[in-house]
């Protein structure tokens, strides 16, 4: 069964100083090499992420990401349909804590039948049915 990775597991993953980097980074290397499960990026957190990492690191450090996610065996980039940006809006307008993007990602989920998602963001601990993992431990 797959998994979703949020933004910010990427995001930690690529910039060194961040609060994040050394979990994000085990993360990221455990769902490459396949110790993990297979993980979702929606086109949401996509485009977060590149958004984010060309500001911060510059245009070819969120390239190298985008690469890096195309390549790799253990993400895979999906595209979120149009049911689940009417189904995200309902889980921001219900849960105040939850970005945009953690409220589609949230919709993608529950479409899906996904438990788990990998994030340090504690705003989906919020929604009952999703399981948020902070560890390169598999839970399964």
């Amino acid at each position: 069964m797959p998994v979703v990775v949020d933004s910010n597991i990427l995001i930690g993953q690529r910039l060194a100083r961040d609060q994040y980097h050394d979990r994000a980074n085990e993360i990221v290397r455990a769902i490459d090499h396949g110790d993990l499960p297979v993980a979702h990026v929606t086109d949401y957190v996509l485009g977060e992420v590149l958004n984010i990492l060309g500001r911060r690191a510059g245009h070819d450090a969120a390239i190298a990401t985008l690469d890096t996610l195309i390549e790799s065996a253990g993400f895979e980039i999906v595209r979120s349909p149009k049911a689940d940006f009417t189904s995200g809006q309902a889980l921001y307008r219900q849960y105040p804590s939850l970005t945009f993007v953690d409220a589609l990602t949230t919709a993608y989920m529950q479409r899906e039948g996904i438990e788990y998602v990998y994030s340090f963001d504690d705003d989906f601990d919020v929604v009952e049915d999703i399981r948020r993992l902070n560890t390169a431990s598999d839970p399964f």
